[in-house]
């Protein structure tokens, strides 16, 4: 009993490390950039990021100027682990 006990502690210590993914910010400059928030919100992806679904709403055609921040963070980490890895999403903030 304390064997399998232990293999159970084992797994459940472990098993979180499968899915484990660094909080990351990839930030993408267009023209001279941006420094004021402009717009934020979700980009969702199925399966590997093989199906997205992106929020084309964040990007304004008028801008010349803007920085796109896209972040993974806590919460897309929970949604993530929560969904076995199936559906992920991250964080996109738009600077003007």
């Amino acid at each position: 009993m304390k064997k399998l006990n232990k293999k159970l502690i084992l797994i459940a210590i472990l098993h979180p490390l499968l899915y484990l993914q660094s909080c990351y910010i990839n930030t993408t400059v267009v023209g001279k950039g941006g420094t004021t928030e402009f717009s934020r919100g979700k980009s969702y992806y199925l399966i590997g990021n093989r199906i997205s679904e992106v929020d084309t709403k964040l990007y304004s055609d008028s801008l010349k100027n803007y920085t796109i921040d896209s972040r993974f963070n806590i919460e897309d980490y929970l949604l993530f682990f929560i969904s076995a890895g199936i559906v992920s999403s991250r964080t996109v903030i738009v600077k003007k």
